[in-house]
């Protein structure tokens, strides 16, 4: 996803919730590419978290806001932790300001953390739980209702043509560097076209759920919710699998130096789908037998963004080096090779947990 704006000053966005800054302090929240975040604290405790929406990447916060009032009613059980939006002093549960940057606010929920990666299988095993809590509690909103707030996110067909054309008028030295692993993007595009997408349901998803959207409590391995709800819309049950587990099976961070060094840990990925079958959420045999699929997919779709910006000269992703965004797509492209290497295996693993 594609850096936040510059971000105007939070304090006015605050105002906006009748909080005045003499009040309360603000802590930058630094994780996450696209929105300007703030952990508001009040007196010892933190409070709030405040969130500039990036309309650069959302052009309509007005659907994306929507979208999560028709959703985030549902999403509160004794073992899913609700998130709850603090209206604005207008009444509604988000505001522009006088520059017409939109915010929005939840309350904090103490005690908890995020994770970047896993090291233990009770950990993955409650991302698979709260996933499957997820969808569970979001079947009661149509699908069909949501606004999709980044049309095509999940459309291979049409990120393997936004790499098309960014060989066609990328940079010419790049173009050499990359060509092995355009290659390779378009061998697992293949192996993709034997997904049953007309057997399988739509669904509301998350969209979005590398493991550092899972809050987990702070103490424990216990997953609480999802977070970074902005990609809320209709979708696939392997797309927020496949997402899941990317970050799961791999420990490594995208932007690792050495895509060589990246392993499977196909013990994490069965621990999930424990946790996913422990959930209590139905599935239909399609939905079983194609979960794997995701485990390809998403690493894919992600790899050939990373790539397509880095012959394109950057313009997407942010970046801390040059060739950043080649290494991101190493990475990501090697992942999805592993993955499709040990395919049988982990499709066995789905069929097996998931009865």
């Amino acid at each position: 996803m594609t850096a936040a704006q510059a971000s105007p000053d939070p304090e006015t966005g605050l105002a906006l919730f009748g909080l005045p800054a003499r009040a309360s302090r603000l802590e930058p929240v630094t994780e996450g590419y696209i929105n300007d975040t703030f952990k508001v604290w009040v007196g010892d405790e933190p409070a709030f978290i405040l969130q500039r929406i990036n309309t650069a990447v959302f052009p309509d916060p007005a659907a994306l806001m929507g979208n999560l009032e028709a959703v985030l009613p549902h999403l509160h059980a004794a073992d899913y932790t609700a998130l709850e939006l603090v209206p604005a002093t207008s009444g509604r549960n988000w505001a522009f300001d006088p520059g017409q940057h939109a915010w929005r606010m939840y309350r904090y929920i103490p005690g908890s953390r995020t994770l970047e990666s896993a090291t233990r299988p009770s950990v993955a095993r409650e991302a698979g739980r709260v996933l499957g809590r997820f969808h569970q509690l979001a079947e009661a909103v149509p699908a069909e209702s949501l606004v999709p707030t980044l049309p095509r996110f999940h459309d291979l067909d049409w990120r393997l043509e936004q790499l098309r054309e960014a060989e066609a008028s990328g940079i010419a030295e790049r173009l050499v560097t990359a060509a092995p692993w355009t290659a390779l993007a378009r061998e697992l595009a293949g192996l993709c076209e034997a997904i049953p997408w007309a057997q399988m349901p739509l669904r509301v998803c998350h969209n979005d759920t590398k493991l550092s959207n899972i809050l987990f409590a702070a103490e424990a391995d216990r997953a609480l919710c999802l977070i970074d709800l902005d990609t809320v819309m209709p979708g696939y049950l392997l797309y927020d699998v496949g997402d899941a587990v990317r970050t799961l099976m791999n420990p490594l961070p995208e932007d690792y130096g050495d895509w060589e060094a990246i392993r499977l840990r196909p013990e994490l990925f069965r621990a999930f789908m424990e946790g996913l079958q422990q959930s209590g959420l139905t599935l239909l045999a399609q939905e079983r037998s194609a979960l794997a699929y995701g485990a390809v997919l998403m690493p894919l779709l992600h790899g050939i963004r990373a790539l397509a910006d880095y012959l394109l000269g950057d313009r997407y992703y942010k970046t801390a080096y040059p060739g950043q965004n080649r290494v991101r797509a190493c990475n990501l492209l090697h992942f999805a090779k592993l993955v499709s290497d040990h395919f049988g295996e982990l499709r066995e693993i789905c069929l097996q947990e998931l009865r």
